[in-house]
Order: structure tokens, then C-alpha cells, then sequence
């Protein structure tokens, strides 16, 4: 995995369920937050459990940087001839890069999942290059993992002899016992100490402050609809990434800043407090694999309101649970965000439906998916 962080957010519990089945877990990460190396560790506290859990600090490259790759690919190499794995399994594009770097022959089944594909998204001589990248280290893997339909059919036409799978069910899932919809007063709480009050209609957006997830399209329709809508907030709870720019002009980062309607939380790990003190999420990105935030947005009874690409109409139903916008401009975004705050009675009816549904995103369903895969390819090996 490229970072502890992705780990602890997405796979632990899988981590952890192998543990408590006698299986050793490793896992190759950057040195990014091993201070809060104990929160990786999630269900048991069992001594054992904790024990074959084992974290090896390896700092992945990010972006095109073939020195760091060839870097990191030796010390991974080195570490799987001494661990001598069952099993190889990369995660996104920093370490499936690296990995397909590092394998050799001697090297158990290897199998790498794509979170999302970036291409697609790219032009020019951008996306013919990421494309080759990605093909060839498609052909590296004796497995591909994808999330959604379209990733697959693209990585297959890219890689016809490849071996793409897709996953399930709703990619990794989420937990819904952590992402649960609220009582309440836990509500009212969780608002008050926010500063919104009872009849404010607060917009969130949640993730990484860059313009691929729509992070500036977001802000400049909440900037426009706010001007004539006094009641209405935008709660921003993520982080800049210095490899990638917000998309925002240096006016609309001042105007953000100073405007009276706006909440900046930063990067937080309790995002379940912020969620339950939203209407309405926000995620207008131009790709996606099968985004978790928005799956657990939806198992808080938030409403979603996101573009139409692949990722994010796999997860939000149009006029059901949220709102997915084909044509997404700052205008759509700007009117769709004022169709929802002037309707209460629209908010409850996509808040109702998703949390019937919830059950969908269970991260359940992904463990149990993962442990048979693993075995079937424990099974296949000489």
C-alpha cells in the first residue's frame, strides 16, 4: 500500500480477519502516520491477532519518478525473498507501479487492484502515456482487480490477454457500524458545536482538496448559490496534496477564506462527526474507482450530490439516494445545491432510501470476497 493511512481506512478489517484465521499479515507501506501504527489494528485486541499483523516501512514513489520507483522496487524485492509470501497483493497505482518493477519469476501470484483508473480522465500524450504505463504493469500481475464495469472494459481493451476481474460487490465497502445514521440529539450536537444552527442547510465536502475530485467546481457553485442564500454552509473536511493543485484561482482561495458561510475543519480521522452534522455531500470528481466516502455518506442517510462518471453512479442513484449530474458545471452544481436546500422534504426522502439500502456497503461482503480469492489462489499454485 502506498501509505498506512489507505490501509487503516480501507483494508484493517480484512487484515484483521485474516489474523484471527491464523494467517500472517504483512504489509509494505511510507512511513506516513506509523505513529498512529495502533489504530491500524481494529475488531480483537488479542494478543496473537496483533502479532501477525506486521507493518515494514517502504517509502513508494508518487507520480513519475523512476529513480524512487527503482528505489523502493529493490527494497520491496528484498523483503518479499525474505518473507516468502503465499500471496502479493498491490494497491493503486504508487505501489502496483513499484511492484510491477520489483517481481521476478521465483515470485508467489501477484495481484494488483486498481482503486480507479487515471487515464480515462487524462488527454494527449498524458493519457497515451499513463495508458502504456498501466498496461504494462497489467501484464506483470497474474490478477487485476478493478471496481467498476467500466474500469474493467477499458484496462481489458488496453491489456486483451490480462486476466481483469471485477470486484462483487461495491468495491472495499464501508463500515457501517461505524457510519450509522444518527440519533437526534447526537445531530443537534454534533451541528451546534460546528456552529450550524437547527435551520441552516449544510452542504460537506469530504476528501483530498484537489481539482480531480471536483473540490474547485464545488466551491465555486457553493461561492455563486451562497451569495443570495444566507442559511446555507459548506463544510470542507480533507487536505491539500502538494502533487496536485485545488483548481482554485488565488481570488477564489481568498474569497473562500473569508467568507462567514464556510467551515474548514482540515484533515480529520473522526469524519463520522461530520458527516452526521451534514444535509447533503458534495462530490462532483471526474473519475472514480468506487468512491468510500460517498458509500459512507449514504449508510449515514447523507444524500449525495455528484457527477456522472463511472465510481460515482455505481454507488448514488439518480433521484433515489442522491443527485448525479450528467451535465456538471458550476451552474448544474450551483442549482442542484439550491433544488436541495429550499427542499427539506427532498432531503428526507434521499436520506430515507439510503439508509434502507445501507446494508449494500457492508464491508462485510469485500472480506469475505478477498479471504476466498486469496485461497483460491493459494489452491492454484504448484
Amino acid at each position: 500500500m502506498p501509505n498506512i493511512v489507505s490501509y487503516r481506512l480501507f483494508h484493517s478489517e480484512l487484515g484483521s480477519s485474516l489474523c484471527a484465521a491464523g494467517v500472517d499479515v504483512h504489509v509494505a507501506c511510507s512511513s506516513a502516520d506509523l505513529a498512529n501504527l495502533r489504530v491500524v489494528v481494529s475488531g480483537s485486541d488479542s494478543k496473537t491477532e496483533q502479532d501477525r499483523q506486521t507493518i515494514h516501512e517502504l517509502d513508494f514513489a508518487r507520480g513519475m519518478n523512476p529513480v524512487a520507483h527503482i528505489r523502493a522496487a529493490r527494497r520491496l524485492g528484498a523483503l518479499v525473498a525474505r518473507l516468502k509470501p503465499d500471496v502479493v497483493h498491490a494497491h493503486f497505482d504508487a505501489a502496483i507501479f513499484t511492484t510491477a518493477m520489483a517481481r521476478t519469476r521465483q515470485w508467489p501470484a501477484t495481484i494488483a487492484t486498481f482503486h480507479g483508473m487515471s487515464f480515462p480522465s487524462l488527454t494527449g500524450w498524458r493519457r497515451m502515456l499513463v495508458r502504456r504505463a498501466t498496461a504494462w504493469a497489467a501484464r506483470r500481475y497474474d490478477t487485476v482487480l478493478v471496481l467498476n464495469s467500466e474500469n474493467r472494459d477499458l484496462l481489458q481493451a488496453a491489456v486483451p490477454r490480462a486476466d481483469v476481474r471485477l470486484f462483487g460487490r461495491a468495491g472495499v465497502g464501508c463500515d457501517i457500524e461505524r457510519f450509522k445514521p444518527p440519533a437526534k440529539s447526537e445531530r443537534d450536537a454534533a451541528r451546534a458545536k460546528l456552529g450550524f444552527a437547527p435551520n441552516q442547510c449544510v452542504f460537506a465536502y469530504i476528501g483530498r482538496l484537489v481539482e480531480s475530485k471536483g473540490f474547485a467546481l464545488a466551491v465555486r457553485a457553493f461561492l455563486q448559490f451562497a451569495n443570495d442564500a444566507p442559511d446555507v454552509r459548506l463544510l470542507i473536511v480533507g487536505e491539500r496534496d502538494a502533487l496536485h493543485p485545488t483548481g482554485l484561482t488565488s481570488a477564489e482561495e481568498a474569497a473562500l477564506k473569508s467568507s462567514p458561510q464556510v467551515v474548514v475543519a482540515g484533515r480529520r480521522d473522526d469524519v463520522e462527526r461530520f458527516l452526521v452534522a451534514s444535509d447533503v455531500t458534495v462530490l462532483p470528481s471526474f473519475r472514480e474507482g468506487m468512491p468510500v466516502g460517498l458509500m459512507e455518506a449514504l449508510a449515514t442517510g447523507v444524500p449525495v450530490l455528484t457527477r456522472d462518471v463511472c465510481g460515482c453512479r455505481d454507488v448514488v442513484r439518480h433521484d433515489l439516494d442522491g443527485i448525479v449530474l450528467r451535465d456538471c458545471t458550476v451552474k448544474s452544481i450551483a442549482d442542484a445545491m439550491k433544488r436541495l436546500a429550499d427542499s427539506p422534504e427532498l432531503r428526507r426522502r434521499l436520506s430515507e432510501r439510503a439508509i434502507a439500502d445501507r446494508e449494500r456497503f457492508d464491508r462485510i461482503h469485500f472480506i469475505r470476497e478477498q479471504r476466498a480469492f486469496y485461497e483460491d489462489c493459494v489452491a492454484r499454485q504448484p
